[in-house]
């Protein structure tokens, strides 16, 4: 057999050799450099789960964060909700109030024209009545031909409008006045 791989051109002893230097060689670089580099990679790999527990952890917060900015987006909104909501109550509200307060303008102007327009119709009836005395006492002059003094012709007009009423005065203005003091000094209640 030796002379069949001597044959071949391989010679047993360096084979051997080769082997045993392999073995040796082998082992060097187990206690040397493999341990060293098992060391790295255990680190790397230590570095890389690291790194990809901090990006689930990183990932976690963001969804955290998210939620959270998605809640105070949520409140945000519902707080302006609100506040556009009390905004239009309030000025519905200050829209009643401005409405309540022109109609009591507007009753009080209305209420001030009909104490007004009493007022002058009292007036009115006033000057009438002292017209109708003034006119009463020239007719009654005239058709008795002497003068009567001013404070017996007030007294005789006065009674005269009392027992005809002064609504019918005022609502048939002249034409009453005028038949009153007609009729008075027809029947002679003057006299």
């Amino acid at each position: 057999m030796e002379e069949i791989l001597h044959a071949l051109g391989i010679e047993p002893q360096l084979i051997i050799t080769q082997l045993i230097g392999f073995i040796v060689l082998l082992v060097l670089l187990q206690k040397f450099v493999f341990s060293k580099i098992g060391v790295i990679l255990d680190e790397r790999q230590a570095t890389i789960k690291k790194t990809y527990d901090q990006l689930d952890a990183d990932r976690l917060a963001m969804e955290q964060s998210r939620k959270e900015y998605e809640q105070r987006l949520a409140g945000i909104e519902a707080e302006a909700r609100e506040k556009i909501q009390a905004a239009v109550k309030e000025a519905q509200t200050l829209r009643d109030n401005l409405v309540a307060d022109a109609q009591q303008q507007a009753e009080a102007i209305i209420e001030k024209g009909r104490s007004d327009s009493e007022s002058e119709r009292q007036k009115a009836f006033l000057e009438m009545r002292r017209q109708i005395v003034g006119l009463a006492m020239t007719a009654a002059g005239k058709v008795i031909g002497e003068s009567l003094d001013p404070a017996r012709h007030t007294a005789l007009v006065d009674d005269f409008i009392g027992s005809v009423g002064a609504g019918s005065i005022v609502e048939h203005g002249r034409g009453v006045s005028g038949n009153a003091i007609g009729s008075s000094a027809q029947t002679g209640t003057v006299a």
